[in-house]
């Protein structure tokens, strides 16, 4: 584990794996546009050790997938700790600077122009973007060639299954019981942030969900075919453009839907942004004074989460992951 000089653990964790499943994490309305991290609380005291366990959460949920060679598994550990090196050092200030500004534009002014949104969306999706180029998936190409055929089978079944039992419970939510659940956890989010979403408010949530289009179906039908693909190329290992195959296929990955739905996919982007600045002009001023000091002190967590030493030492290798900027 990626522990910070003072040993910090917790006992709850992020489940990365699931995110991956499903590309990227979803844009939260209220949250931090793309913040990874999941808790209740903005105190370092909760999201230090929560953060500072991410490495071992991943490396734990591809080991449940199959069994592995002690190299593979070396392999998987210097993947996991580059990229928790790099994201904490590199990427956290980043996360910081973002809510900060936001805070400060919300706190001062309700009249925050659409163009401005739109910066933040832009600066999200980029921080969403580096995040997804520095996967340490991207990293452990030539590790997967190095699976049998048998562990190549038993990752495909694990895996197989679990996506199977996530379509399943997707279908058996009508269309309006889905909209229900996301409109909770929006008002859920919210409530986290002391942000008390008004009747007006969770209406204009609802109607926006109800009015993008939905691509949950085309998503599941790209996905299975995306994993049906990425097992085929695996097992033809004696292949010439074996690591170009994988390498380009591990990308196309995270952007499924944008590629195989462009225009929905703008128009339901659009929406969102067009529904989150109406939502920021209709904050109240105790909401914007609640918001600002949430975002605020969630920005001096992150920045301080970012500056805490990891015991993992990485190496000077851009072929193991993402390095941290060194230049500022």
């Amino acid at each position: 584990m990626i522990t910070t000089t003072d040993g910090c653990r917790a006992s709850g964790a992020i489940s990365l794996r699931r995110k991956f499943r499903r590309g990227l994490p979803r844009l939260c309305v209220l949250a931090v546009l793309g913040m990874p991290l999941a808790a209740c609380t903005n105190s370092k005291i909760i999201l230090g050790p929560l953060y500072n366990q991410m490495d071992d959460q991943i490396r734990s949920e591809i080991i449940e997938l199959g069994e592995f060679t002690d190299a593979q598994l070396m392999a998987f550990d210097q993947a996991v700790g580059t990229y928790h090196v790099w994201h904490r050092q590199s990427e956290l200030p980043r996360y910081a600077g973002l809510l900060q500004e936001i805070a400060d534009k919300v706190a001062t002014s309700g009249n925050i122009g659409p163009d401005q949104v739109e910066r933040w969306v832009k600066d999200a999706e980029e921080l969403a973007r580096a995040a997804r180029e520095c996967h340490p998936l991207n990293f452990l190409v030539d590790t997967m060639r190095t699976l049998s055929d048998d562990q190549l089978n038993v990752i495909e079944q694990r895996y197989t299954a679990e996506r199977s039992e996530h379509r399943e419970r997707h279908a058996s939510r009508t269309p309006e019981q889905r909209v229900e659940r996301r409109l909770k956890n929006l008002q859920k989010w919210a409530g986290r942030m002391n942000v008390q979403l008004n009747p007006a408010q969770l209406a204009a949530l609802g109607s926006t969900l109800r009015q993008q289009t939905s691509l949950s179906s085309q998503y599941y039908t790209l996905a299975d075919a995306w994993t049906r693909e990425v097992f085929r190329i695996a097992r033809d290992q004696s292949a010439s453009e074996y690591t170009t195959r994988m390498r380009e296929h591990m990308n196309a990955r995270w952007t499924l839907l944008e590629s195989a739905y462009p225009a929905q996919w703008q128009a339901n982007r659009r929406l969102w942004q067009k529904t989150l600045h109406a939502l920021i002009l209709s904050l109240s001023e105790e909401q914007r004074r609640n918001f600002s000091q949430w975002s605020s002190k969630m920005s001096d967590t992150v920045l301080a989460i970012s500056r805490d030493e990891p015991s993992f030492q990485i190496g000077n290798d851009p072929g193991i992951g993402c390095l941290p900027d060194t230049s500022s």
